[in-house]
């Protein structure tokens, strides 16, 4: 199991993760890890006044499913979280353990629902290198500028229905606070994707 997996180079791990030759139990148990990543990352959380949107690692973990999967596995981890919570676990932030109330989604809806979106984004990049042996800097960086934007933009729009507001208010509430937050986190992955990690079988 993972035998393709060269432990000893960090560097080279997503190559084994997200290997074409990947067994089926393989691929389910890496699945399933990411999945429980984001919910552990989801709770790394903090609520500030001006927004009723909190701080999270949520989206730092949904980046890296895309880093270290493929895409289609990328976005099933991503589907799994959500029904996971939709069924009740709590595995949203600060243990949030509901997608539905009073059957609607919750304010922060849009934005869960375009995490799978993301990650396969971020993945397809990643994915192109692979395939090429080298890093793609091109797709890579296209994929990691437009992955957060499914994620703006649904999750604007619903916390926007959600709370009766304009979009602007939404937008100040939900992406305007949030913008540095993720731009760190994507600039340090994507330094990693594109300057530091090998795409080399060799």
């Amino acid at each position: 199991m993972f035998n393709k997996i060269e432990w000893n180079n960090p560097l080279k791990w997503h190559l084994g993760f997200s290997s074409e030759s990947a067994s089926i139990y393989e691929r389910i148990i890496t699945i399933l890890f990411f999945t429980g990543f984001t919910a552990l990352c989801a709770q790394i959380a903090f609520s500030v006044p001006w927004t009723p949107v909190p701080y999270t690692f949520q989206t730092f973990a949904v980046l890296a499913t895309g880093v270290y999967l493929r895409r289609n596995d990328a976005f099933t981890s991503g589907v799994l979280y959500l029904l996971l919570g939709g069924f009740g676990a709590p595995v949203f932030a600060e243990g949030g353990d509901i997608l539905f109330s009073e059957g609607a989604l919750i304010a922060s809806g849009g934005y869960l629902l375009a995490f799978p979106l993301a990650s396969a984004i971020v993945a397809e990049g990643i994915d192109r290198s692979r395939k090429k042996g080298f890093a793609e800097i091109k797709a890579q960086l296209t994929c990691w500028f437009i992955a957060m934007i499914p994620v703006y933009i649904f999750g604007t729009l619903w916390l926007a229905a959600s709370y009766d507001v304009e979009f602007s208010q939404a937008y100040e509430w939900g992406v305007a606070p949030f913008l540095l937050w993720d731009a760190f986190k994507i600039i340090i992955m994507a330094i990693i994707t594109t300057k530091l990690w090998s795409y080399s079988n060799d």
